[in-house]
């Protein structure tokens, strides 16, 4: 984008550049001298006068003109030609039809035919716009490379007057003043336990340049608390189109035309340490090129960045790409995967933007100009599979989607609430609103772990390692975090896979736990844990819920793999501990097999361990059945955590 726009609202700058990639018509049939009707020279004269001043934008004089002639000549095809052309540049779409409908009945020419499909359509007449276009197929040469556009509009027409038929639930419903504001806001951004929520406002200072910037809302007791500007983020210049990662510790969002940045809109992003946000950081190559880079959507296990650019090697104007993020280098700085594009199934010879991945990590949502919809920008929706395939788009439906541009949807963790801004009171312009998706266009729910760890002994805080393993899926990677300084951390858990999940730090036994979320449409509540991290000491125990064993069995199943190498682990870093392995089950069956079987599995623990090298010295086991629940066997949860393997220790030489 060039210096003028340098001052320019983010959301302005998008929307004008989108305008310009459509193009307006201009004098489509004016200026064909195209006449068809024998005219006096003093009506030839006011139109040759009425030309000059539409060339010149000076519409009000050109209106007049064009109304004397036809005063005198109703049949004088160029004047209502002029004036449709005119009242679509103006955005009158009642006057437009009124002259190409005048224009269609005094000659029967298919670019009129187009003209009036286009802007029927533009105002959600479908049915007028299907008789048009079906008109303008009549009368075109079939081999004209506007036929197969005016297909598409056919096809888009009858898939809207469908939809009408056939409406998905949606009721919109204002967010509350404290975050909605006599300005525009837009851009919904929420963390994954819905309890921060993060907006781009466009506030608007008499004499000055409307200022776009980053203002934050929390869900307290009463609901959402009086928004606040992110001081730490905004800046005299605009920032806007944001992503907050799922725990919110980063911030990736768009700005354009900065000092240092690569092309005229770069991807930024910023940490959250301390409860102060870090200076922004360009995201750099192969993210950001000299070309346009946009509407960042973050992945919720912080590994997968979606963007939208109109970079080279795309399927058309602007399109939907996707980054891994590599790591973190020397400096503290991201590193990013070369980009590449989803393919057909997202991207189209048009434009697809604002694009959204949906905590669970399998439904994306995004917009387009160009798949199979009701004009405009209408929202869309992709399942994907095995991490990299992209299923065929589906509309949303109507009325989520109508004939105006629909962009910028977020949809909660547990897939039933989208969030998205619309202008639907004058006063207030562009305001955040939320609806319950129809079942219909729901994502796979997911879920979240927030964790507070401390010291079982003193209570304080303690920064801990954690790592999350998907043991349904064995070719994703485990991932590995750290809780902050007050001890806390938050994790998605996304439906349909079981999980093994654990905290440790040196010094302490490690803590173990598993989270089965095998159900892939079920929404599961979250997990709100406070995890005592004890001390390595004599007599202290740590329950391990990840071992597995296949059923009255005492054969461990490979999922325990994780769970045990870290085992292993923990007693190579702690030579001089000695430990009883205790075999514990829940009070189903029999009690005397209960007891056999607990002895049994301890000892097939303690032959894992010394089959990777630790010494059998230091392990002693024991079985005690169902002898010594920590929990209720009324329940499958309480049966779940009696199942289970303990580390007492027994000697600590360290």
């Amino acid at each position: 984008m060039g210096k003028a726009l340098r001052n320019k609202p983010v959301y302005w700058v998008l929307s004008a550049k989108i305008k310009q990639i459509l193009g307006v018509v201009i004098m489509l049939l004016v200026c064909t001298n195209f006449v068809f009707a024998q005219n006096d020279r003093r009506s030839e004269r006011w139109f040759l006068q009425a030309r000059q001043y539409f060339q010149q934008q000076s519409f009000e004089p050109a209106i007049d003109y064009c109304e004397r002639i036809l005063q005198r000549d109703s049949s004088y095809v160029d004047a209502h030609l002029m004036l449709a052309d005119i009242y679509r540049e103006t955005q009158n779409s009642d006057k437009e039809i009124l002259h190409l409908q005048k224009a269609a009945g005094l000659v029967k020419n298919q670019l009129v035919y187009f003209r009036l499909g286009e802007v029927h359509f533009s105002v959600g007449q479908y049915s007028d716009a299907l008789v048009a276009y079906q008109k303008y197929s009549d009368l075109a040469n079939k081999e004209s490379s506007r036929t197969v556009e005016v297909e598409r509009k056919i096809e888009n027409c009858l898939f809207a007057l469908d939809a009408i038929e056939n409406p998905v639930e949606f009721q919109p419903r204002r967010l509350p003043d404290a975050l909605n504001s006599v300005f525009d806001e837009y851009w919904p951004s929420l963390s994954i336990d819905g309890k921060k929520l993060v907006v781009t406002r466009l506030v608007k200072t008499p004499g000055q340049l409307p200022q776009e910037d980053f203002y934050i809302s929390e869900f307290g007791p009463d609901g959402w608390e009086q928004a606040e500007a992110m001081a730490d983020l905004n800046t005299p210049e605009n920032e806007g189109a944001q992503s907050l990662s799922a725990d919110g510790s980063i911030l990736f969002f768009t700005a354009c035309n900065r000092s240092g940045g690569m092309g005229s809109c770069d991807i930024y992003y910023s940490f959250r340490k301390n409860s102060k946000w870090s200076r922004p950081i360009n995201a750099g190559p192969p993210l950001n090129t000299k070309h346009w880079e946009a509407q960042p959507s973050v992945s919720s296990d912080g590994r997968t960045l979606y963007f939208t650019s109109n970079r080279p090697g795309g399927k058309g104007e602007k399109d939907i790409w996707r980054a891994e993020i590599a790591g973190v280098d020397e400096n503290g700085l991201l590193k990013w995967d070369e980009p590449w594009n989803p393919g057909d199934s997202i991207n189209t010879p048009g434009n697809e933007t604002s694009p959204f991945i949906h905590a669970g990590n399998k439904s994306f949502y995004f917009a387009s100009d160009y798949h199979t919809g009701m004009g405009g920008f209408d929202l869309f929706m992709s399942t994907i599979k095995n991490d990299s395939v992209f299923s065929v788009a589906q509309n949303l439906g109507y009325p989520v989607n109508t004939f105006n541009n629909e962009q910028g949807l977020f949809v909660s963790t547990d897939g039933q609430t989208a969030y998205f801004s619309s202008e639907r009171n004058e006063k207030s312009g562009l305001d955040i609103y939320s609806f319950t998706l129809d079942e219909s266009i729901q994502p796979e729910p997911a879920t979240y772990v927030h964790a507070t760890v401390v010291d079982a002994i003193s209570g304080n805080p303690v920064t801990a390692k954690v790592e999350l393993v998907n043991l349904t899926n064995k070719e994703q990677p485990a991932r590995n975090e750290e809780t902050d300084n007050n001890g806390e951390m938050l994790l998605c858990l996304p439906s349909g896979a079981d999980y093994s999940f654990s905290v440790s730090r040196e010094g302490y036994l490690f803590y173990s736990d598993a989270f089965e979320l095998t159900e892939s449409h079920q929404v599961y509540d979250p997990y709100e844990l406070t995890i005592e991290l004890t001390p390595v000491q004599v007599g202290a125990e740590m329950n391990l819920y990840n071992i597995y064993f296949e059923t009255d069995s005492f054969t461990i199943l490979p999922e325990s793999e994780p769970e045990l190498m870290k085992l292993v682990e923990f007693l190579k870093n702690n030579p001089g501990l000695k430990v009883e392995i205790q075999g514990h089950t829940d009070n189903t069956g029999q009690k005397e097999n209960n007891q056999e079987l607990s002895e049994q599995r301890a000892k097939s623990v303690a032959g894992y361990l010394t089959a990777h090298g630790i010494k059998s010295t230091r392990l002693s086991t024991a079985g005690y059945g169902e002898d010594r629940p920590v929990a209720t066997n009324e329940t499958p949860e309480g049966r779940r955590m009696n199942r289970r393997t303990t580390i007492k220790v027994l000697e600590n030489e360290n």
